[in-house]
């Protein structure tokens, strides 16, 4: 009997799912965890220089690397990417300072190095050359700090976004609106869904839809469209700043993420849709899946543009850094120079070495899902 593979079954293998999602709890002890270490190392070098020096907490740690998430967002869309390469940038730069401190390697950065990663990844094309340029930058200063990054995430370059299933929510809502789709559960046709979805209440005050009830008479088809419209752009915001300067990628699936700002735009039209999707009847799932898409919306809901540092708070924290940060890092571009040297070094040899071995793990990987390539069958003896 084959068994047919669900949409959460697929994500769970993912490495997304494996490596990069966490409990509240789990997340806060890496970070405490990374922290602690830096710190640790840190004021090894303090007390070597016979200085006092004032270090970063944990929370200045957190808050400036959300500054340079706003940061990869306003330089995106100075080049006007699509916003699938500033959320793959900021979700790079979010998981290398789960295991990597501001204290080692400061954001400013690395947060170039992210972004043009995310570039390439998501092929949308720009030279380096021109990227430097465009950000008034050196490419070695660029390059630098690539393989570290690359390390800290794990040579995972995947980012699962809530983009584009968004999309698709919009798309089933008019879909509902027009009459043209039933439940998933076959119960009702679709003028029935419509009838019930026309007849749905108004967003509360507070929500953050910009749609607003006619006022007089029944709401109508072309103010039914307009609603899922204004939901779908209210929502789309959120994924935008909130979903990307928040933990709400390692704590939640980009599908509760997306269903958590439309609630936030249209409660009522979300439960509508919601409605069409489980069964009432899954007394033991529907109550735990409606808890984690209203968690989901709590955070994204308690974010506030007044949180993310200002220029100013931004540059005295970086001075406070540039007094506390580990000195064996300060030139990237030099380590990595040495690094990429053709001779007979030991840190050359490491270099070759690694390559090698993550090309042969590559190589039986590939094996292991296609099967190892064709080989050309050997001509016998006859000729024939």
């Amino acid at each position: 009997m084959t068994h047919a593979l669900s949409e959460d079954d697929i994500y769970r293998t993912s490495t997304q799912y494996r490596l990069w999602s966490f409990s509240p709890e789990s997340l806060a002890a890496l970070r405490k965890k990374t922290h602690d270490l830096a710190l640790e190392r840190a004021q090894r070098y303090a007390c070597n220089d016979n200085g006092d020096v004032e270090f970063l907490t944990q929370e200045e740690e957190l808050r400036l690397v959300q500054r340079y998430c706003d940061q990869v967002r306003t330089t995106s869309d100075h080049f006007k990417w699509p916003v699938n390469v500033e959320a793959t940038a900021v979700q790079y730069l979010t998981r290398f300072y789960l295991t990597n401190s501001t204290l080692t390697y400061p954001p400013k950065e690395i947060y170039k190095t992210v972004l043009f990663l995310a570039c390439k990844t998501e092929a949308t094309h720009m030279t380096l050359s021109e990227y430097a340029r465009r950000i008034s930058t050196e490419a070695e200063v660029v390059l630098a700090p690539e393989y570290k990054v690359m390390q800290a995430l794990r040579f995972t370059l995947d980012v699962r976004q809530p983009f584009r299933a968004l999309k698709g929510a919009l798309m089933e809502l008019l879909n509902l609106a027009e009459g043209m789709v039933g439940g998933e559960d076959g119960d009702g046709d679709g003028e029935e869904l419509q009838a019930q979805m026309l007849d749905v209440p108004p967003p509360p005050q507070g929500s953050k839809t910009q749609w607003k009830h006619p006022g007089a008479g029944k709401v109508g088809a072309e103010q039914l469209h307009d609603r899922i419209q204004a939901a779908y752009s209210a929502a789309r915001n959120l994924l935008d700043a909130p979903a990307l300067l928040t933990d709400v990628y390692l704590l939640y699936t980009p599908s509760q993420i997306l269903l958590a700002a439309l609630q936030l735009a249209d409660e009522p039209l979300t439960s509508f849709y919601l409605s069409t999707k489980l069964f009432a009847s899954d007394s033991l799932t529907r109550p735990k899946i409606l808890a984690t898409i209203s968690a989901c919306a709590d955070m994204l809901a308690a974010f506030s543009p007044s949180q993310v540092l200002t220029k100013d708070d931004r540059n005295a924290l970086e001075a406070k850094l540039e007094r506390c940060r580990d000195p064996s890092t300060r030139d990237l571009v030099k380590a990595f120079a040495a690094m990429r040297q053709d001779g007979s070094g030991e840190e050359g040899e490491g270099v070759r070495k690694r390559r090698r071995l993550e090309r042969e793990k590559s190589q039986k990987e590939g094996d292991d899902l296609f099967g190892p390539s064709l080989q050309r069958p050997k001509a016998n003896g006859a000729g024939g």
